[in-house]
């Protein structure tokens, strides 16, 4: 019974023995984190500029979102209406996070994400029209 007791104590004062830094226990509790809970600071400064955007109107953070340029400088950075949804649906989601789902940019954001969810709905019904079988035939009992 002493054996394990003083065991115990020894491997206790081994692992308190070593101090961490508070930065060197932040960063390692930063990558313990799974990919899509990290901080994203890309994220926070597209948040924090749609925060100064408050009162411009939802077309405008719309129109807003979609000129923003990749890291190429060139492409889009949200080049299918898909994406802006997303992104849209994110933003959305800080904002009651943070308890701003009473604000103006909240409902402005919103505006934004329902034109999004318009577009793309406007694209898959599109795409839809094009790929569906011509004649009197139902497109569900076509078959591929």
């Amino acid at each position: 019974m002493n054996i394990e007791t003083v065991r115990r104590s020894s491997t206790l004062e081994s692992s308190t023995s070593t101090v961490q830094s508070l930065e060197s226990r932040l960063l390692a509790a930063s990558q313990a984190l799974p990919d899509n809970k990290r901080p994203d600071p890309e994220f926070e400064r597209l948040y924090q500029q749609l925060l100064a955007m408050e009162g411009q109107g939802e077309k405008a953070i719309y129109e807003y979102l979609r000129s923003l340029r990749a890291a190429d400088g060139e492409s889009p950075a949200y080049p299918t209406a898909k994406a802006l949804l997303g992104l849209t649906l994110q933003v959305l989601v800080r904002l009651k996070d943070d308890k701003l789902e009473h604000s103006l940019i909240y409902k402005e954001l919103r505006g934004a994400n329902a034109l999004a969810f318009n577009m793309d709905l406007l694209v898959k019904g599109f795409m839809r029209e094009v790929f569906q079988p011509m004649g009197d035939d139902a497109w569900e009992k076509s078959e591929w």
